[in-house]
């Protein structure tokens, strides 16, 4: 019989945590139904040689329910933590996305099995976007998965930076990200998003009050008082990385309709969750 391991896992923020023991952890399940495409969850079956306790839960989990999944993510830092499949090859599996789990870098796990669910699980009968005929036409389009909240990207996403990393905020959210300016960009129900700040608060996590899903981010950055202090030289050349960065519209790659993530070049960064602490 396989020896156990202790894991912990919790939300961003830590409002709910939970300890599971179970053997080791290697891989991940994936699905291709609409909510866990946009969330890009990884999970784990709680299954009978599972021992799952919550160890702190303050209130903040809602529900969110699709055709073919129902899930809980926090209404306070977003992340997604618990589920279940009600159609498909995972009915009536209770399971827990094995990003949440400390310890487990999703980039290193030796594979994942990847059940297919149809697609279209999620026909939100969304309203079709009307473009003006003055306005530049989208090149792609996307939501959250509910259809409160709709992107229209007005560039190639080629043309555009993508990025990955495992910071403990965006291993959470499987973030993958594109960096247009917002020029190139037109949303859509910021209304009905919610903020997660934390650390520096120099940027923002926007997700969608209804269905969690993260679509896109807000860039703050410093006070522009740091950099009173910078020689004129090095100055001019910090205010224009500065300012460059400021005109960025960061976006989820993962909300966009019909994007294979694999057709984009990301760059992907191993930075690990090294200094991530919960409060007490």
């Amino acid at each position: 019989m396989a020896s156990s391991t202790t894991y912990h896992g919790n939300c961003h923020c830590g409002q709910y945590r939970f300890e599971l023991t179970l053997p080791e952890i290697t891989e991940g399940i994936t699905c291709t139904c609409g909510l866990c495409s946009k969330k890009g969850y990884l999970w784990l079956p709680l299954l009978s040689d599972t021992s799952f306790e919550v160890m702190r839960d303050d209130g903040s989990l809602i529900s969110y329910q699709s055709a073919v999944l129902g899930d809980k993510f926090c209404n306070r830092c977003g992340t997604a933590v618990l589920g279940e499949h009600l159609d498909g090859p995972l009915r009536g599996q209770k399971l827990v996305n094995i990003r949440t789990i400390q310890g487990i870098n999703p980039f290193q796990l030796e594979s994942s099995k990847a059940i297919r669910t149809v697609p279209t699980d999620d026909k939100r009968h969304l309203e079709l976007l009307s473009t003006p005929s003055t306005e530049i036409p989208a090149q792609h389009t996307g939501s959250c998965h509910c259809g409160a909240i709709r992107v229209e990207l007005l560039v190639p996403i080629n043309d555009v930076e993508a990025k990955e990393d495992n910071c403990s905020s965006c291993v959470r959210n499987a973030y993958v990200g594109i960096y247009p300016t917002k020029d190139q960009v037109r949303i859509h129900g910021r209304e009905n998003t919610f903020e997660y700040r934390h650390g520096r608060k120099f940027s923002g996590t926007l997700y969608c009050k209804s269905c969690g899903v993260h679509v896109f981010s807000n860039v703050y950055g410093p006070p522009l008082s740091v950099f009173d202090s910078l020689p004129p030289d090095r100055k001019e050349r910090v205010m224009a990385a500065y300012w460059k960065n400021m005109a960025l519209q960061p976006l989820n790659a993962r909300i966009f309709d019909g994007l294979k993530l694999e057709s984009l070049q990301v760059k992907r960064s191993d930075e690990g969750t090294e200094g991530y602490a919960l409060d007490p």
